[in-house]
């Protein structure tokens, strides 16, 4: 039988939480024919012997090494074979049947090219930086000046993440590649995610791109999946490390789709954001708290890679997904 859709999930030593997640792929899709394919990054944890032992109607491709998550999610792409495809994190979880009413969703809509379902945490709360509205320059000014802290509802002070409910079905800018379904012909027209881009701020890219070749992306706050972060997250470094990147990632898109007075107008507003972001974080880390003491190290450590003071990426040789 042709698939309708097709799970994509991409893992770099994450065997536990893969098990998992193709578990509740197997348990929550019922009502729809699937493949699932799974790119594995060169792990060293035993997960593509896991796969094969447990999954064996799953697709397993292993590369050599780690592709980071657009390179490998494109990998996936070409041995799939419907016309929907889900990417969905090894760390993410479904929680009911996503797919099928993803895809009639998409199948309602013909102008969605892109759809993601709610993305909660362990606890139940919705998961922030899901979604939010593609980089403009007034998008970056709203988001580096806390206007869109300021007016979260307000849909003209939004920025780059939005947090508020605009409504249960809500056209948007950009949604995360936590989970997200896709047509065939949206991938095809945009060739994928960027493979320069190795990891962080690909999903803001591929739904740019999206919207340049007329397409649209909405967020359902329905269906959701279960987040459980941090699969490939372990250590203080790497975290600063995974900051620093995509605010370099960023730059890069906002180059991209930018004129030189955007470029100019984004760079001088990223840098009021982060110092103001430094003094009130700085405050804040007094406190002794230890997530308020993180934020400020990365702050400062934005900054410091931003006006050149130092450009060497702090930890290991890759960034990791959170």
């Amino acid at each position: 039988m042709t698939p309708k859709i097709s799970f994509i999930i991409v893992s770099f030593n994450t065997r536990e939480l893969l098990d998992r997640c193709l578990a509740s792929i197997r348990a929550y899709t019922q009502d729809i024919a699937y493949e699932v394919i799974v790119v594995d990054n060169a792990s060293r944890d035993g997960s593509p012997r896991m796969v094969r032992e447990k999954y064996p109607e799953a697709i397993l491709i292993q590369s050599a090494e780690n592709l980071g998550f657009g390179r490998a999610n494109n990998l996936g792409f070409k041995r799939s074979r419907a016309p929907f495809v889900m990417l969905l994190n090894s760390d993410a979880l479904l929680q009911e049947s996503t797919a099928a009413p993803l895809v009639k969703f998409l199948e309602r809509k013909r102008s969605a090219g892109i759809v993601s379902p709610d993305v909660v945490l362990l606890n139940g709360e919705r998961q922030t930086k899901t979604r939010g509205m593609l980089p403009s320059a007034r998008v970056m000014l709203n988001q580096n000046m806390l206007l869109s802290r300021l007016f979260p509802a307000s849909q003209f002070f939004a920025g780059l993440y939005v947090e508020a409910d605009w409504g249960q079905e809500t056209r948007i800018g950009w949604v995360s590649g936590v989970c997200m379904v896709i047509r065939r012909e949206v991938y095809d027209q945009t060739g994928g995610f960027d493979p320069g881009i190795f990891m962080y701020a690909e999903d803001v890219d591929l739904c740019r791109r999206a919207h340049d070749a007329g397409w649209e992306t909405w967020r359902v706050n329905a269906h959701a999946v279960k987040h459980l972060c941090g699969g490939s997250t372990k250590t203080h470094t790497q975290m600063l490390r995974n900051r620093v990147l995509q605010q370099r990632n960023f730059i890069k898109l906002l180059d991209r789709s930018m004129g030189p007075f955007g470029r100019l107008a984004t760079r001088a507003s990223l840098v009021g954001g982060l110092i103001l972001r430094v003094i009130i974080r700085g405050v804040y880390s007094f406190t002794g708290a230890e997530e308020a003491q993180l934020s400020f190290h990365a702050d400062v450590r934005c900054f410091a890679d931003f006006v050149g003071i130092i450009k060497v990426l702090p930890g290991d040789s890759y960034a990791h997904r959170n």
